[in-house]
């Protein structure tokens, strides 16, 4: 991809087959970020509509089963509702669920995941946007330090 003349190289997300193949990526992907922070647990979600992320029981729910759930299957979308999680963990009460905290963790996710040419792509996008966000490297850095 071309970017303000400069070539970056975009990893193409992954597609999940099943809800066993999110659960694994979860835990791997909270693995490398080594943090304090438990891994949210996967479920199903019923219905196709969207996914969500459930705080009080810090659960992912996924709609996984239709022809019409495919897009819930995309790395991108697990990575969204991770960051819902992080942010929740980590997040000054009374935040919005999309506020500062949730785009850090989403960028800091992004980058672990993907690398630091997508996280650019996405903090760009933020930027452009006028959207809100939180210092990832000051929100890390304190987790990593308890």
């Amino acid at each position: 991809m071309d970017f303000f003349g400069s070539r970056l190289d975009i990893p193409a997300q992954k597609r999940f087959a099943d809800l066993d193949s999110i659960k694994t990526y979860v835990h791997v992907l909270f693995t490398q970020l080594n943090l304090t922070v438990v891994p949210p647990h996967v479920r199903e979600r019923k219905g196709c509509a969207k996914a969500h992320y459930e705080s009080e029981n810090s659960v992912i729910a996924i709609p996984v089963s239709g022809p019409s759930a495919r897009w819930a299957l995309r790395e991108a979308v697990i990575l969204h509702e991770c960051a819902h999680h992080l942010a929740v963990t980590l997040a000054p009460t009374g935040e919005p669920a999309h506020g500062p905290t949730f785009t850090a963790c989403m960028l800091h996710l992004v980058q672990v995941a993907l690398g630091d040419q997508a996280r650019l792509l996405l903090s760009t996008g933020y930027r452009e946007l006028g959207v809100q966000v939180g210092d990832h490297q000051e929100i890390f850095s304190l987790e990593s330090a308890t």
